[in-house]
């Protein structure tokens, strides 16, 4: 199978996303995947830091064509502008592509690719819904935003979702919102990529604890729908306890800035690393956190870093997030607030024997649901059902 990927950020950029876990997971059956992405650029935006440059077998990566000067220029909602661009320009582009590439699915997954919808041609059109767009425009556009552009954007993703052969859906709460023949496909873990070798063989990384301190640790973006004010909360209250938070994202600066005036010596920020080390973090961690900011697109998010915790045997304390109510089966701990972090805490560090049995269960859930490998499996056969229809 040949899938045709337009993807609205550089391939190899410090975010690792569900749809370099779900293509890699398939390039390594096999299939053959084409990934069209923007040309490079200097920005402060995640999505355009490359740290981490990895070949990959059965993976096309090829640049988008698009006017130097008109994708250099400073605009207004630059991240939004710059996928706007991009999507009109690999519009084009995929047209000719399909033309001289055999392609069987065209995977799509965002609001700024609705002219996709109307490419023609012998493929599989798979719309992924995997995150809540209209919520997240509203924030993008800050104070612009307004029910008649929130209507229209509505309107363009039920379209698209009701166009497409199949429409995939990362969580039950989100696939409530959904139109077409939606399914829900999680999100996971690579069962073999997160496996850390200690024995050496793999490069360590260092972190800044003592030997013998708790370590309570985060992954994943520093962005507005993580709750850091609670983790820093719990952070001061607990001097003896080392907090790691490691990635990077646009509240990032905020967030360290927060660390120094609070004078906050135990709290270690790494900034963004390379996916291949993520693991390796989590390696150092005794206790996990999985904190949102209780808002509409927290509760319809399936949390990757939740599964990477789980696939290193970790406990796991979480926001009481409403997908979570499909997925945990009494092995995470809950906390919405400082006092009650602080707490769980308190009790996890505690309390081993009974942390690493509810992490022992979360890991086995996890290997026998929420594999990459075995979520790619189901991708493949909802897009041959959806070829039957």
């Amino acid at each position: 199978m040949k899938i045709l990927f337009p993807y609205m950020a550089r391939w190899h950029a410090v975010n690792w996303t569900r749809y370099h876990s779900l293509l890699s997971a398939l390039a390594e059956m096999g299939h053959e995947v084409h990934v069209l992405q923007p040309p490079s650029l200097e920005s402060a935006e995640t999505n355009y830091q490359e740290i981490e440059v990895v070949d990959q077998a059965n993976v096309i990566v090829r640049d988008v064509p698009i006017n130097q000067k008109l994708w250099k220029l400073k605009l207004p909602f630059e991240k939004l502008a710059k996928k706007a661009i991009f999507s009109y320009c690999a519009y084009r582009y995929a047209k000719q592509y399909l033309k001289t590439n055999k392609i069987d699915v065209v995977l799509l997954y965002n609001i700024p690719q609705f002219q996709f919808s109307s490419l023609r041609g012998n493929v599989v059109q798979v719309f992924d819904f995997a995150d809540d767009y209209v919520d997240m425009l509203g924030v993008e556009l800050g104070k612009f935003s307004n029910p008649l552009a929130l209507g229209l954007a509505g309107k363009m993703l039920d379209k698209m979702m009701k166009n497409a052969s199949l429409t995939l859906s990362v969580s039950h709460e989100l696939a409530t919102l959904a139109s077409g023949n939606v399914h829900v496909l999680p999100n996971g873990v690579g069962a073999r990529k997160s496996i850390v070798d200690e024995s050496g063989g793999d490069k360590p990384v260092a972190i800044n604890a003592a030997e013998g301190v708790p370590v309570v640790g985060f992954i994943g973006a520093f962005e507005y729908f993580i709750d850091f004010d609670v983790i820093l909360e719990a952070a001061k209250a607990l001097p003896n306890i080392h907090f790691l938070l490691v990635g990077t994202g646009r509240d990032w600066q905020t967030v360290k800035q927060k660390v120094e005036t609070r004078g906050l010596m135990n709290v270690e920020l790494t900034g963004g690393v390379p996916h291949i080390d993520v693991f390796k973090y989590i390696h150092k961690m005794d206790v996990c956190l999985n904190i949102f900011t209780p808002i509409p697109v927290s509760h319809r998010a399936c949390p990757i870093k939740l599964f990477e915790y789980l696939s290193q045997k970790k406990p796991v304390i979480s926001t009481r997030l409403h997908e979570l109510k499909h997925i945990d089966e009494d092995f995470l701990y809950y906390a919405d607030t400082a006092k009650e972090l602080i707490d769980v805490i308190e009790h996890v560090v505690e309390h081993k024997e009974e942390a690493h049995g509810k992490a022992m269960k979360g890991y086995q859930v996890t290997m026998e649901k929420y594999t990459w490998e075995k979520i790619g499996e189901q991708f493949l056969e909802l897009v041959e059902q959806a070829e039957r229809r």
